[in-house]
């Protein structure tokens, strides 16, 4: 975690200045973006957002969702070809990965301003700065397990654990969410930009290393993440609805971007 968090304030060290004609180390022009990004971040309306797709993941996760979930994609999903999209798949998640290339991205800002390279890597790196401390909070604070642990569930067990959110799933999620919001896309790029950022979350169900809802809180916290560098608080992006079938009822959700 802690060479994770240098790179971050190394990059916005870096490209504070980018726009500059002499590229000078601005510690002051770095915590000044940080500043920014943690004010959109944690703001009321967002916190109560959160709280309320908590409490839907904790539902998840203390009911038999999650566990059913993952039994059904052992039995009709695994084979021998999603073992191979996985294991790539798994790779858009790895931090040790991503920053690095993220950090390469960035610095083409210093050679070119208005690289747009360069921006998507710097508010990428942005992202995963404003966004994980809380998910390495909620980590631990969830407690949560994976599928291949002693418990078998996915109940949350506060500071038992610390895999209660996907950490794969939110750095996979974070370049392609923010990819997926840059100006100039067709709807058909946007809509595979946001569809690639499910994948690393989903390589974890694959792998029995994560449950359903913890992919899903990783998403989320992404997706929060990149809104919050974007100054792009969209109320709710999320409505949940409940419907009744021929035999019972349930609970619809719709998604708009």
């Amino acid at each position: 975690m802690r060479a994770y968090f240098s790179a971050c304030l190394f990059l916005l060290c870096l490209t504070g200045q980018a726009q500059a004609k002499d590229f000078k180390f601005t510690p002051d022009a770095a915590w000044q973006t940080i500043k920014s990004d943690y004010q959109s971040f944690y703001t009321s309306e967002r916190l109560w957002r959160a709280a309320k797709f908590y409490g839907v993941g904790a539902v998840i996760a203390h009911t038999n969702i999650d566990t059913e979930f993952q039994q059904w994609h052992r039995d009709n999903v695994v084979s021998g070809t999603s073992k191979d999209v996985a294991k790539v798949a798994k790779l858009f998640g790895e931090k040790n990965i991503l920053v690095p290339l993220t950090l390469v991205a960035a610095s083409m800002q210093i050679a070119d301003a208005s690289s747009k390279t360069g921006a998507w890597g710097e508010r990428t790196m942005r992202a995963y700065l404003v966004g994980g401390p809380a998910m390495y909070a909620v980590q631990l604070l969830t407690g949560g397990s994976r599928p291949s642990d002693e418990y078998q569930d996915a109940k949350w067990r506060p500071f038992n654990d610390s895999n209660g959110v996907s950490g794969h799933s939110f750095v996979g999620a974070v370049p392609f969410i923010t990819l997926a919001q840059t100006e100039g896309l067709a709807p058909w790029q946007r809509n595979v930009a946001y569809f690639a950022s499910t994948l690393s979350g989903w390589s974890r169900i694959h792998d029995d290393a994560h449950y359903l809802s913890q992919v899903l809180l990783g998403w989320y916290m992404a997706w929060e993440s990149v809104n919050s560098v974007n100054k792009n608080d969209i109320g709710s992006w999320y409505q949940f609805h409940p419907y009744a079938f021929y035999d019972g009822l349930g609970m619809g959700v719709t998604i708009s971007w």
